[in-house]
């Protein structure tokens, strides 16, 4: 008979999951052992923490459309488990999580039964199912998948030790034990009605603007036609920065309050909204008053649709591709092309500006744009770009130009800092033969990523001839994103406690694992450092030391994102005197 870790393992495997993120402990250790990457069974890669088993999980479902497979023993590792399945469940990723289940023991005491793992996962889970029976394991196993996959969100199995230490009572036999659980279901058809009355409003626009989120991913040849025929300007949200390439001459670039001011100008312009598979827009930006939009929407189900239907004009639910094929025949090809001809000027002045401003530095500190703008020239075919929250994501969503094969990810509605190492990790294992880039501020790397460089210098025999792993570390030594909030509030506070990060060599914390890194230091390396490292094997952290005083665009113009809510553009003498004695120590302390 097989045992009941081996049954799981080969199951997890025929649902599609190659590899399962987590950490040792004796709740799960007989499941850990039989998933050992063979033919039968995924693939388990131990980590340093729970909550980056599950970032992992959710970026490897990210990246592969599959589902992502964490696990975690009970108590403080469930618990520690849940923020990030929290990920998972608001950027509505299918991850499987497996938790251990200590059996009741008098040594033992109440220490882990005090911690109610069935009802804490509840509440982040689609479906959550515990499990005390080995005969009931199957079904239960086929449920918490099919709920995952099916409403894109986490799903927990809980799965006591009793029960991973015995047999599977029966088994399928012939034919039904091979049997991939894996339907190809077709794709859902939009009802006519509703596609004729979202083409009867777009063409009623004069207008029109087009935001496309990550759900609408295949369907970027239609949406281009479809921005075509209408002469509609584009704008992305952050999840969604990987399905049109940023090189359309109407493409005004990420629409979210930390964005870009094209596109936001463009959703505060326009008479007409359609808004395809992006289910993490931010309805912020079209709660400008004084103009009456018509919005259209189209995603996948209907719960991923990012405003209400008083909002909303009509509301298109059905395959993103097939709706945008039946949609194009419908729509007129609009002969006053005065809007698009005004989009495309702004872009092009837009993307000139950024070319400037990421030129531009102060004495002689290195500028963070210059950072992203750099990579952004040379970025190979392929690469993956990861971001963090905090500044880095300012400047990713900026400088950095994705070609058409470019995958770019992060952790978008929930923000978790630290979330990008983990997510690189998923990354290169998933995508070992594409070059993955990840940028991090010193905050976030303090949060968690750390830890998970650890995990790296694990897989270093396994990913050293592989193309390019680069973690790339801006250092400012400060919360730059939360300074940058307080200066628009009250000017330039500088609250030492919680805007200040304390002062580590990064580069040197990688050497001591035994991994490859630079610092730079000056603004003339910067070029040359990316070009080293792009043309390198295998991981590399690179330090840049910026200039935390750098403002982001949302801070720096009166027309951005965030115009009319407070912004202060003085910056006092005790700011200018700060950089002036950052530039100089850290220029004498390089040596």
């Amino acid at each position: 008979m097989t045992s009941v870790p081996e049954f799981v393992a080969a199951r997890l495997r025929a649902w599609g999951v190659d590899r399962a993120f987590g950490t040792l402990g004796p709740d799960v250790d007989p499941l850990i052992a039989a998933l050992n990457g063979g033919r039968r069974a995924p693939e388990f890669v131990p980590v340093r923490h729970e909550e980056s088993a599950a970032l992992m999980a959710c970026a490897h479902a990210k990246l592969t459309g599959r589902a992502g497979c964490c696990l975690a023993p009970s108590g403080p590792g469930a618990l520690r488990l849940i923020s990030g399945l929290y990920d998972a469940a608001l950027d509505r990723q299918p991850v499987v999580a497996i938790i251990g289940e200590e059996p009741a023991s008098p040594r033992a005491g109440d220490r882990r039964r005090a911690v109610s793992t069935a009802d804490l996962f509840a509440h982040v889970s689609e479906y959550s199912e515990r499990v005390t029976d080995p005969a009931l394991l199957s079904d239960a196993l086929d449920r918490v998948l099919r709920a995952s996959l099916g409403a894109r969100g986490a799903a927990t199995l809980i799965v006591s030790r009793p029960v991973l230490d015995a047999k599977v009572p029966s088994e399928p036999r012939g034919e039904e034990a091979t049997a991939s659980p894996l339907h190809v279901h077709p794709p859902l058809r939009p009802l006519d009605e509703h596609v004729q009355h979202a083409a009867d409003v777009l063409n009623d626009g004069r207008r029109v603007a087009v935001v496309v989120g990550p759900d609408a991913a295949g369907a970027a040849g239609r949406i281009t036609e479809v921005a075509e025929r209408l002469g509609a300007g584009v704008a992305k949200t952050p999840a969604g920065r990987d399905v049109l390439p940023d090189d359309l001459p109407f493409m005004t670039g990420v629409a979210a309050h930390f964005g870009s001011a094209t596109a936001a100008s463009l959703i505060r312009e326009c008479d007409t909204l359609l808004l395809i598979g992006a289910h993490d827009f931010d309805v912020g930006l079209v709660s400008v008053s004084g103009e009456v939009r018509q919005v259209v929407t189209v995603d996948l189900d209907a719960g991923a649709c990012p405003v209400d239907e008083k909002t909303a004009a009509v509301q298109v639910t059905g395959d993103v591709a097939l709706t945008m094929e039946t949609l194009l025949p419908r729509l007129r090809h609009r002969a006053d092309r005065r809007w698009r001809h005004a989009v495309e000027q702004a872009v092009e002045e837009w993307r000139a500006d950024g070319q400037v401003k990421a030129r531009r530095f102060f004495g002689m500190a290195i500028s963070p744009r210059s950072v992203v703008a750099e990579l952004s020239a040379r970025l190979p075919d392929q690469a993956i770009v990861v971001t963090d929250t905090g500044s880095a994501l300012d400047w990713w969503s900026r400088h950095l130009h994705l070609r058409d094969g470019m995958r770019a990810i992060l952790s978008r509605r929930l923000g978790t800092p630290g979330a990008a190492v983990p997510y690189a990790v998923a990354a290169r294992l998933a995508f070992p033969e594409r070059p993955v880039i990840a940028l991090v501020g010193d905050g976030a790397l303090q949060a968690g990523g750390m830890n998970e460089l650890i995990t790296v210098r694990r897989h270093l025999e396994r990913i050293a001839a592989l193309p390019p792993l680069i973690f790339c570390v801006l250092n400012n030594e400060d919360l730059s994103r939360l300074t940058w909030l307080r200066r628009q509030e009250a000017g330039d506070p500088r609250i030492p406690t919680t805007g200040e990060v304390p002062s580590v060599s990064y580069a040197q914390y990688a050497e001591v694992l035994g991994l490859p890194a630079v610092r730079s230091v000056r603004p003339g390396d910067v070029a040359l450092a990316w070009t080293q490292a792009l043309a390198a094997e295998g991981p590399v952290l690179l330090e840049f030391m910026v200039d935390g005083d750098t403002p982001p665009d949302w801070a720096d113009t009166e027309d951005g994102p965030l115009a009319g809510q407070g912004l202060r553009h003085a910056i006092d003498t005790s700011s200018w005197r700060r950089r002036v004695t950052t530039s100089v120590s850290r220029r004498l302390g390089s040596g």
